[in-house]
């Protein structure tokens, strides 16, 4: 009975773990994922794609945020269990010395001592697309 009890929390925190809310669904997580420090030129073509679902990230718990973006870049780690996620955005320095952060545009995912998202911006401005 007791093995049982133990189960059930582990199997909640694994399904919730690879929860993904229905606004971020869209996003193309899998191609992002698999651009690590965007060395094949997928994420830049995805900027505009990530800029829609932006906004949506605030808020949201970490894991949230790594499920859908993955691992990130580089990390930062700040005062207080804050951290900083970087996760390239065009090629660059990276590609060929991954130990420090490159001039290639990235974007800096904030984590707050509570573990949520709680700011989303980029290393130099993006160009968005205007709507037609």
């Amino acid at each position: 009975m007791l093995k049982r009890l133990f189960y059930i929390p582990l199997l909640s925190l694994l399904l919730t773990s690879c929860y993904t809310p229905e606004n971020l669904r869209d996003f193309d997580s899998e191609t992002w994922k698999a651009d690590r420090f965007a060395c094949n030129g997928k994420r830049s073509e995805l900027v505009q794609e990530f800029e829609k679902i932006r906004q949506n990230l605030y808020g949201q718990k970490e894991y949230v945020a790594r499920n859908l973006l993955g691992k990130p870049d580089q990390e930062e780690l700040l005062e207080g269990n804050q951290r900083i996620y970087y996760y390239y955005l065009e090629k660059g320095e990276q590609c060929t010395d991954r130990s420090k952060l490159s001039d290639a545009n990235w974007a800096e995912v904030r984590i707050n001592a509570v573990g949520k998202v709680s700011e989303i911006s980029y290393k130099y401005p993006i160009k968005t697309a205007k709507p037609g």
